[in-house]
């Protein structure tokens, strides 16, 4: 299980804007000088992150990009699932009718314990933590 570099970059772009403040627009060409990020590659991320409001775009000689939502609302899961549509460890637990075993699976269970637990770390780090945590930068 390997996440992709577009949810890599969101989650480096994020916490840019997040460190940045809400009042003050960020350029894309500041955001990709700042975080190493291909300005294109940076305009496609921030299209899919404004879509679902995350961020927020202000036109203008000093427009630019913002963080519309809180750090400590914005989850390390949410950002995984917008950007990947979920991390799903089996097949069979997104969609039982699929599988032929699953009411007889012997490791069905297992794998349900594995996700849950996935998901509760994805939701229990949020941007704020990023910002102000020293044990996550670690």
């Amino acid at each position: 299980m390997k996440l992709s570099a577009k949810t890599r970059y969101a989650a480096r772009i994020l916490l840019y804007l997040a460190n940045n403040g809400f009042d003050k627009p960020v350029s894309s060409s500041l955001i990709a000088s700042k975080t190493g990020i291909s300005s294109q590659f940076i305009e496609q991320i921030l299209r899919q992150l404004r879509l679902a409001g995350i961020t927020g775009s202000v036109r203008g000689a000093k427009g630019g990009h913002i963080l519309m939502r809180k750090p400590e609302d914005l989850t390390f899961g949410c950002i995984v699932r917008l950007m990947e549509g979920g991390i799903e460890l089996s097949g069979c637990l997104e969609k039982p009718g699929n599988c032929s075993r699953f009411d007889a699976c012997e490791v069905r269970k297992a794998w349900e314990s594995l996700q849950a637990t996935l998901d509760g770390v994805f939701e229990s780090i949020t941007l704020r933590d990023l910002m102000h945590d020293d044990r996550l930068l670690l």
